[in-house]
């Protein structure tokens, strides 16, 4: 649980400060600008996703503090790495 909890953060910290040095270098053109704006786009789904996961587990499962805890720390990471990712993808193709 704690490997996992290390892990989550680790990929929260890389993810975010990607997204600043990107912001702070290459985010105040026009092309970086629209790169910010379609990376936050996808990470926008993520959090979609992770509420509607998030209501059915409540409603259908019986989760524990650890559970949720888990649950939500896997959630801010994929949203986070997914904002990087699709920063460096859109980077290589715009």
């Amino acid at each position: 649980m704690f490997f996992s909890f290390l892990i989550a953060f680790l990929i929260i910290i890389v993810s975010i400060s990607y997204y600043i040095w990107f912001s702070g270098y290459e985010g105040k053109d026009e092309r970086g600008r629209k790169i910010l704006a379609k990376s936050s786009q996808i990470a926008f789904i993520f959090i979609l996703f992770g509420f509607v996961f998030q209501s059915f587990y409540f409603q259908f499962g019986n989760p524990t503090v650890e559970k949720v805890q888990m649950m939500i720390s896997i959630w801010m990471a994929l949203v986070f790495a997914s904002n990087s990712v699709s920063i460096v993808l859109y980077r290589k193709t715009l």
